[in-house]
């Protein structure tokens, strides 16, 4: 009963803040004594609709009460920041309420984007305060605040940029002398002169002062670079540059020639060298003999050398490239040496045991050997010579064919395998380390392999012996 009595006696207020009603039943006196009860702080720039003074006893009838809140502006400008609150639709207007004069070459941004006096202020934002979860606000605006908008106001400052004797001023709001001119669509290189350096910060009065570079293109063999200077002359830009002319160098146009725009300088790069040109003569290789080293084995008696025919050319050389070579003197560095090696011609007579018994040889040879036989030879039944060998004889078992350059005709020779044989034929395709043994029709076995030959004693005169024996790579069975 006490609380519906509360309720039954009270006065309804309407109470609108910022879009947002909420009705309130209330026993203050006074409408302020109602804002102060429920927390609403109104600042000065705040509009109420009623008098805060406004009596809210004697009487049931609802009262409709509206609050605006005044906008908060935070202004950047003038090196401090300062808070403006207005009901101002523009930014202009704020700013002339909060007592910004706003010149004509001064720049206004909002929220970080361009804007004129004239620009219309962003619509209302509010923002509410974080609430623990499941509490909900008594009234609708409860924790809610109007969110500031940044106004930015830079001044702008008068410049003055002197260039070829000629000043003018213009107006910036840049930071630095580098952005104001900029802004003024001034384009520099990096060979021009700004002082003080584009840096430098803006400020009133400040002035500027320009040196133009002009283009200049250097041409050498490794590249072309094309860049610009202030230099007046040739030398005070290679000079400029760092870079040096040596010896016969040479360069064009001369050092003393003023530069122009879009000049072309040609470094051309003079030296001369020296160059040392060898001319071999190949050694020669001798072979002699040695009676103190057995047959088939050989020495190298001495190491060979080539012969060098020295020259000393001088050459002149422009950008790299060999223009003149010049022979300045010749000599011999070294006399070819011959290379000489030793081969044996000593002859030892050694026993093999054989199934034919003992036998004496003074030689075993490793050859490829093969075999024929009259049908095989190469000749026809009716030929004049068929079936005999080069001496007359008949092609049979004990019969072999050879190179006489390697196995004299009528050495007895022993073949593993084969047997006891005379040399007694030769063939047009024998060279070499290569023995073609004999057979008859009915006997033919056949051979296509290495195997070791003996020459049968006493050896012949020393005339009729190769003491080095050729060697055939096609028959070669040295290494088998």
């Amino acid at each position: 009963m006490l609380v519906w009595g509360y309720f039954a006696t009270a006065r309804p207020v309407a109470l609108t803040v910022d879009g947002f009603t909420a009705t309130i039943p209330t026993h203050q006196p006074t409408l302020g004594a109602l804002l102060d009860e429920i927390g609403l702080v109104l600042q000065p720039e705040d509009r109420l609709s009623l008098d805060p003074s406004t009596p809210l006893r004697g009487t049931r009838e609802p009262l409709a009460v509206a609050v605006q809140r005044a906008r908060p502006l935070l202004v950047h400008g003038d090196s401090r920041l300062r808070t403006v609150r207005t009901h101002a639709t523009t930014i202009g207007e704020a700013l002339t309420e909060a007592g910004i004069v706003i010149g004509p070459h001064d720049e206004l941004s909002v929220a970080g984007q361009p804007a004129a006096a004239e620009t219309a202020l962003p619509a209302l934002t509010l923002a509410g305060l974080p609430r623990r979860p499941g509490l909900r606000p008594l009234y609708p605006w409860h924790g809610l605040s109007l969110q500031p908008v940044e106004v930015a106001l830079r001044r702008g400052l008068p410049l003055t940029v002197e260039e070829q004797g000629l000043p003018i001023t213009l107006w910036t709001t840049a930071g630095t002398v580098g952005e104001a001119l900029a802004q003024e669509g001034l384009l520099f290189y990096a060979g021009d002169l700004v002082q003080p350096g584009l840096g430098t910060p803006a400020s009133a009065g400040l002035h500027i002062y320009v040196e133009r570079s002009r283009p200049v293109t250097v041409r050498t063999r490794e590249s072309v670079l094309a860049t610009r200077t202030r230099a007046e002359t040739v030398a005070g830009f290679l000079a400029e540059q760092g870079v040096l002319l040596a010896g016969m160098d040479r360069i064009e146009p001369a050092l003393d020639t003023p530069l122009l725009d879009n000049v072309e300088i040609k470094i051309t790069r003079v030296q001369q060298a020296y160059e040392i040109e060898d001319d071999i003569t190949r050694y020669g290789t001798v072979w002699e003999p040695d009676s103190e080293l057995e047959i088939d084995n050989w020495r190298l008696d001495l190491e060979g050398a080539n012969g060098i025919l020295r020259h000393r050319y001088r050459v002149t050389l422009e950008d790299g490239e060999p223009i003149t070579r010049t022979l300045e003197d010749s000599w011999m560095a070294q006399q070819p040496v011959t290379r000489t090696y030793k081969y044996g011609t000593g002859i030892v007579l050694r026993q093999l045991e054989t199934a034919d018994g003992p036998l004496t040889y003074w030689r075993k040879i490793r050859m490829f050997a093969t075999s024929y036989s009259p049908a095989n030879s190469g000749q026809t039944p009716d030929a004049p010579y068929y079936g005999l060998t080069r001496l007359g004889e008949v092609v049979q078992r004990g019969v072999v064919a050879v190179d006489p350059a390697v196995v004299s005709l009528r050495t007895n020779v022993y073949v593993p395998g084969y047997g006891l044989a005379r040399a007694s034929d030769t063939g047009g395709g024998i060279d070499g380390r290569w023995i073609d043994l004999g057979f008859g029709d009915r006997d033919f076995q056949a051979w296509s392999r290495c195997a070791d030959v003996y020459l049968l004693g006493p050896p012949p005169p020393s005339y009729a012996i190769t003491y080095r024996l050729p060697d055939y790579p096609r028959t070669s069975c040295l290494t088998r």
